[in-house]
């Protein structure tokens, strides 16, 4: 996904907003991630956070019990003090009369609520809760590479910040290209030419490339260079004979030993 020409300035907030996008996973991972930026700024620990509410019923319709729920709530103070959030993950999902309730509660949100309607489709919502919200389009990856980008942001990310449980939780995501090596190699090339332009070529991005790329710590020049050189040689070597699965544990490893000694 990619955001262009928009921002979501964190110091002044909009009420509501909609992340649309094709990719219901990507519409739900970056809710979670910008709450959780929203909840960083104003100084709140978002683990075990109990003023972060996710409504996801996993492509079930969300009935209008839960959305009383929701609305009983709202009316509440947040623990913290200064701010809750809720999710609403997949809003097309919602009955008309669950519709109807949370639209009456948009028209008088207290400014300590936040509302964040996710969707594959604006039109599916009431024209009258799109009226009420900041909508936020949520774009597939341009170029030609068929990857979730995103995803292989946070995972590299995370390897730099010491999280190697993150590559094995995610070995399924990798798998998928045993056959297909060549678009994890040249998608790996990309995030690392995307932090040369980003930290030192200082070329303009589009909003969710930096935002991806925020995640990561600082690494030298000579260290991305390193990096982007063992990739290209298993990326040659793959064209003759190379074992798949350790040929990205050579890379993972790198990256960890890199971010981490």
């Amino acid at each position: 996904m990619s955001f262009k020409n928009r921002e979501i300035d964190v110091e002044n907030l909009s009420n509501a907003y909609i992340f649309e996008g094709k990719n219901e996973e990507a519409n739900k991972a970056f809710a979670l991630d910008f709450a959780r930026e929203v909840f960083s700024y104003y100084g709140i620990d978002d683990e075990n956070n109990p003023d972060l509410y996710l409504i996801d019923k996993e492509g079930g319709v969300i009935d209008i019990e839960t959305i009383r729920q929701v609305l009983k709530d709202i009316y509440l103070r947040p623990y913290n003090g200064k701010i809750k959030i809720y999710i609403i993950h997949n809003a097309q999902d919602l009955r008309q009369e669950g519709s109807n309730a949370m639209l009456k509660s948009l028209e008088e949100l207290r400014d300590y609520v936040k509302i964040i309607f996710t969707c594959t489709n604006r039109y599916n919502l009431l024209a009258t809760i799109r009226s009420r919200c900041q909508i936020i389009p949520i774009q597939a990856e341009e170029g030609d590479l068929d990857i979730d980008m995103d995803k292989l942001y946070s995972i590299m990310a995370d390897i730099y910040n010491g999280k190697i449980d993150s590559f094995y939780k995610n070995k399924d995501f990798f798998n998928k290209y045993k056959d297909d090596r060549q678009t994890i190699y040249k998608a790996m090339l990309k995030v690392y030419q995307a932090l040369i332009s980003y930290n030192y070529n200082r070329e303009e991005l589009d909003y969710n490339t930096k935002y991806m790329l925020k995640k990561f710590p600082q690494i030298s020049i000579d260290e991305i260079e390193k990096a982007i050189f063992l990739i290209e040689d298993i990326q040659n070597a793959a064209r003759t004979n190379i074992n798949y699965d350790l040929s990205i544990e050579k890379i993972i490893f790198n990256i960890f030993r890199e971010g981490n000694f």
